[in-house]
């Protein structure tokens, strides 16, 4: 039973995890505005397509005129621990008038210098670039133009490890399915309810008890397109004492076809320690 409530606790809190949503195949999704808050009129767009950033940025010339440079950025595979880096290098790009008719041969590009793009956590990074030798370092982050609304009822699924249990037996990877239903209202306060249906601890089936709740409650707060909710969450089983958890729901993404993203947990009386993924299809 023990390691159903784990399971439970894990479980609502996955259910933030989209599979339908548009997701980078190997890093966190950066496809995002970023720019320095007090920095306002200048920024960076950032288009994420699998191991590559195509980076627009939008900034100003020494006679103070507008101007913008692009990069494509590779994922860089030597990155130090905690970091997330794309490099590559930086253009000008020249044209046509844009009132008039586009003539692809007066296109130009010249290689003005190199970009890296290090990101230090899923919401924030240090953007590097060098134009005709001059070096730019900004510390930047995801701007958020309109918060989401989560709210709605999925069905999905979870797979975590679980570790640090005072009983051992509840440590492990652990693989479970459910009914999710969330709540999101106006003040951006999320309670999560699940209906878990069925799980797997290291390969092997978990009896699901009968009349197991899960609740989860917390407060909504978006960087960029990401979403997080932070809040205890409450497993409870007819004739046992509820287990509660403080729970971390990460990289929240919502699109037409789901919810997805990530999680972390630390158990209030067991002391288990859980992380992973998590996804659910609208239903």
């Amino acid at each position: 039973m023990v390691i159903l409530r784990r399971i439970g606790i894990a479980l609502l809190s996955v259910a933030l995890l989209a599979t339908g949503a548009v997701k980078a195949a190997s890093t966190t999704n950066y496809s995002d505005q970023w720019w320095v808050a007090s920095e306002s009129g200048w920024g960076a767009s950032v288009l994420q397509q699998a191991d590559t950033l195509f980076i627009d940025l939008f900034v100003y010339g020494t006679d103070g005129k507008p101007t913008w440079f692009t990069a494509a950025v590779y994922l860089q595979n030597n990155a130090p621990a905690g970091h997330v880096i794309f490099t590559g290098d930086l253009y000008a790009t020249t044209g046509p008038y844009y009132g008039g008719a586009f003539n692809p041969g007066a296109v130009g590009t010249v290689k003005v210098g190199t970009l890296t793009f290090d990101a230090d956590t899923v919401n924030t990074a240090t953007l590097t670039y060098t134009v005709s030798g001059v070096q730019v370092v900004k510390n930047v982050t995801r701007q958020t133009w309109r918060n989401e609304n989560i709210g709605g009822n999925y069905y999905g699924g979870l797979v975590y490890d679980q570790t640090s249990c005072v009983d051992a037996i509840d440590n492990g990877h652990f693989e479970v399915f459910g009914m999710l239903q969330f709540n999101h209202l106006a003040d951006d306060s999320v309670t999560i309810n699940a209906q878990i249906t069925s799980g797997t601890q290291n390969g092997i089936p978990l009896l699901v008890p009968a009349g197991l709740l899960f609740t989860m409650s917390g407060k909504y707060t978006q960087s960029g397109h990401l979403g997080q909710v932070k809040g205890t969450s409450s497993v409870m089983i007819p004739g046992e004492p509820p287990d509660t958890s403080v729970v971390n729901l990460f990289e929240i993404e919502r699109s037409i076809s789901g919810i997805s993203g990530r999680y972390n947990s630390v158990d209030d009386k067991g002391g288990c320690r859980s992380s992973g993924h998590l996804g659910g299809v609208r239903r």
